[in-house]
């Protein structure tokens, strides 16, 4: 008896010190991982751990091919520079975005950073099917062009529309016309690899709030206009907001006024007042490939209209979140760009004086990679919350 009390607090202590040491890599790997370079020094100062437990930690990730350590540059100091810790690009993950009018797939590694994004355009709007058999046929070029120490993980998928996060379940995406999709497991099917799907808006707000230059705040509304519509994904107390069923942030159905039909069934809906195509000037001009769009008066008078719509939806939202900031990113980017005072003066009226006086309005930091960023966020959750346990193909 004593004998079988002793093997068990044994098991218990063992699988005790197992799990302390998963908690440490994991701890270790997502440092670097969001901060992109740190000095060994520095990991043991955020983590609290002794300098020896840092260097056997730092090691096995070097060994799991999932960070790259190089002697520090040299500096006048005393003593030795503590070496640098960066993510290493030998595991990999696969986005991507299906849209109304093409299938986008990306390959990123640890640290966010985008290695390389290809546009595959459809003739129509893309099914499932021809989602999935897009997808697998990119995945398959990407595998033979990998070096032999490169692996995948897992792929993630920024879909636009109701998506059931823990299933990688497609409820509603309605410019897509997808109903009850089961991406995940289709996708999975056709690669071999995990599938990790989520809405793109609640991506992107991952990764502008992990990755973009916005100093640490925990509180902020992420929207994306795109070809596929508008939604946007909220970051509260530095979590992302997600309700019961991941279903959180379809602000691009909120009404604004209107009686335009929106793909959803209902009317006036936000995503069906403020549009990409009339703006697509101005978003030549942002990106410094046209003139001054905004000399054109209609074209001028329709980005204001525009402005005044976003408004009301970003004002309900500001009243009932109370942001630090909102990030605008796709087709949005326009607004705080052109029509800042417009947009202000709106939300002025829309908003209570206190939280509109709080909040800041800025463009994504992170450009066309936002989505590309936080769809590959997704697939690596699983590798930084155990990072022993890597399995990739």
């Amino acid at each position: 008896m004593a004998n079988g009390t002793q093997q068990n607090r044994a098991a218990r202590v063992g699988t005790s010190n197992d799990d302390v040491r998963r908690r440490n890599l994991s701890s270790v790997l997502t440092l670097v991982h969001r901060r992109r370079s740190l000095s060994r020094a520095d990991l043991t100062r955020h983590t609290g751990l002794s300098r020896s437990t840092t260097k056997d930690l730092v090691e096995e990730l070097v060994a799991l091919g999932l960070v790259d350590e190089s002697p520090a540059p040299s500096v006048s100091q005393v003593g030795r520079p503590s070496p640098i810790v960066r993510p290493s690009d030998r595991v990999l993950a696969v986005a991507v975005t299906p849209e109304v009018d093409a299938v986008t797939v990306g390959l990123v590694s640890l640290g966010g950073a985008v290695l390389d994004v290809v546009r595959h355009p459809t003739a129509g709007i893309p099914t499932p099917s021809d989602t999935v058999a897009i997808a697998a046929e990119a995945i398959g070029d990407i595998r033979r062009n990998l070096r032999d120490e490169q692996a995948l993980t897992a792929v993630g998928m920024a879909v636009p529309g109701l998506v059931h996060g823990r299933a990688s379940f497609v409820q509603l995406a309605p410019n897509l016309d997808w109903h009850d999709v089961e991406i995940g497991e289709m996708l999975s099917a056709a690669t071999g690899l995990p599938v990790y799907a989520g809405n793109d808006a609640n991506v992107g707000a991952i990764a502008e709030h992990l990755f973009g230059s916005h100093h640490d705040v925990e509180d902020l509304i992420y929207v994306n206009g795109g070809p596929s519509g508008i939604g946007a994904g909220f970051v509260v107390a530095g979590d992302l907001l997600q309700g019961v069923a991941g279903y959180a942030g379809e602000l691009g159905h909120t009404f604004v006024g209107g009686q335009r039909l929106c793909h959803c069934g209902s009317t006036g809906c936000l995503e069906t007042e403020v549009t990409q195509a009339p703006l697509a000037a101005l978003l030549d001009d942002l990106d410094g490939a046209a003139g001054d769009a905004t000399s054109d008066c209609a074209g001028r008078d329709e980005l204001h209209r525009q402005a005044r719509a976003l408004a009301i939806a970003l004002g309900t939202a500001i009243n009932m979140l109370n942001p630090g900031l909102v990030v605008l990113g796709g087709f949005l980017r326009v607004f705080p760009a052109f029509a800042a005072a417009v947009l202000r003066e709106e939300l002025a009226r829309r908003t209570m004086a206190a939280p509109c006086s709080l909040v800041r309005i800025v463009p994504a930091t992170l450009g066309p990679d936002t989505l590309m960023i936080g769809a590959a966020e997704l697939a690596f959750a699983p590798v930084l919350a155990d990072p022993g346990g890597v399995e990739a193909g």
